[in-house]
């Protein structure tokens, strides 16, 4: 991995055996700084990016994607949104040209963002459809006090306001400068990415970075009803540690622990002993500004209660005794697993190593935790436990 600066912008590089090259083009913005009206701008702004170009139109852009065998897509976070390609190695220079393009000369046509509003609103409403997202979208609202963690999608009032000039401005404060990261993995000589960058990536600066401050939390009881459905949802939310504290993989070891798989001290008591679930799972989440460790499961709901006991004493133990060292074994092969098998695809190592070094990290972030998670102990799964679970939670359920 080699972080180098073209055209005074920065290009990540990585060179693997693969015949496909993944490009990823990061801004470091997204929902969490929204506010009011403006809540969805950033998604909404990813979706117009699609709709045309000074040169070519929406369909274009697709047709020529295609052409290439290139796979075109983008997503939008709190703090974050990557616009991405994979393509045909030996058509690199065409796939940095195509998202470049669209990255840098999206046009924002007035009668494509009228109908991109009725798109969004669709997908909202499937989102809404969905349980585990209709309560994760208003459960981590409420445990984040701040308000920054508001449905990146916004809300049907706010995306049916927003302007065109508004999403232009958005971009025009938050698209460029050290704002930006481009990333390239595939086997690729280095002096070919280098030449793409420079011929179709230009340097603009950006007026305002991503300044997110931190939230505080609150926790009690959230009740949610939704008529229409059969299963009942339930989450348990606390505070997890911030993006590049010390500790972030020893806590992500003990919430692996806890519920990472079909080994964990949840699905083994909940699923496979009592049957009272399908599969409940708890794993950390961590953005500019705030932070959530999320214990969730699907469930009949007159079990919800018997869950939530259930829950609370499997984390009393894990902070009160050693898990045996077995247990920990199992959970860092099939971390380190998960791990190595994302990175064996241009587009899976991309994911793990982009996005740390677009948020500062100096240090390659797949070396970094294949090291951190083979150093982590019973004794480091206790301490985080402890330190985890030692504040009140927010105990969110949806029944119909």
């Amino acid at each position: 991995m080699k972080l180098l600066e073209v055209n005074n912008s920065r290009l990540l590089f990585h060179r693997n055996a693969s015949d496909v090259v993944n490009i990823q083009i990061l801004t470091n913005i997204g929902s969490a700084v929204e506010e009011g009206p403006l809540c969805g701008a950033a998604h909404f702004l990813e979706h117009m990016f699609f709709k045309g170009t000074e040169k070519r139109d929406a369909k274009q852009i697709n047709r020529d994607a295609n052409r290439i065998g290139g796979k075109l897509n983008a997503w939008t976070w709190f703090d974050q949104t990557v616009y991405h390609i994979t393509a045909l190695r030996e058509r690199l220079d065409d796939a940095f040209e195509i998202l470049c393009d669209l990255y840098q000369h999206a046009t924002f046509p007035a009668d494509e963002l009228e109908k991109e509003r009725e798109v969004i609103v669709s997908e909202m409403r499937r989102y809404d459809d969905d349980p585990s997202s209709y309560l994760a979208d208003r459960a981590w609202p409420h445990f984040c006090a701040s308000g920054i963690a508001h449905p990146v999608i916004g809300t049907e009032e706010t995306v049916r306001g927003l302007t065109r000039d508004q999403l232009v401005d958005f971009r025009k404060r938050y698209y460029g400068g050290d704002n930006v990261l481009v990333s390239v993995v595939g086997n690729v000589e280095e002096s070919v990415v280098v030449a793409a960058m420079a011929a179709h990536f230009d340097h603009r600066p950006a007026r305002d970075s991503m300044v997110v401050p931190a939230t505080d939390y609150r926790g009690g009881d959230l009740a949610l009803t939704k008529p229409e459905i059969q299963e009942a949802r339930y989450a348990l939310l606390y505070p997890a540690l911030p993006l590049h504290h010390p500790d972030a993989t020893r806590q992500n070891v003990m919430a692996y622990c806890l519920g990472g798989d079909s080994a964990a001290l949840l699905f083994e008591r909940i699923r496979e002993e009592l049957g009272l679930c399908y599969g409940i799972y708890a794993g950390a989440a961590r953005f500019d500004g705030f932070s959530v460790l999320e214990i969730a499961t699907g469930c009949a709901p007159e079990n919800l209660e018997r869950i939530h006991t259930e829950t609370r004493e499997i984390i009393e133990r894990l902070c009160a005794e050693r898990i045996d060292e077995e247990r920990l074994e199992m959970v860092k092969a099939a971390m380190l697993s998960s791990l190595r098998m994302a990175a064996e695809t241009s587009s899976g190592y991309n994911r793990i190593v982009a996005l740390p070094i677009l948020k500062g990290e100096t240090e390659n972030p797949y070396d970094r935790l294949n090291r951190e998670i083979a150093e982590v102990t019973v004794d480091d799964v206790r301490t985080m436990a402890e330190q985890t679970f030692g504040t009140e939670p927010l105990k969110a359920t949806l029944t119909p």
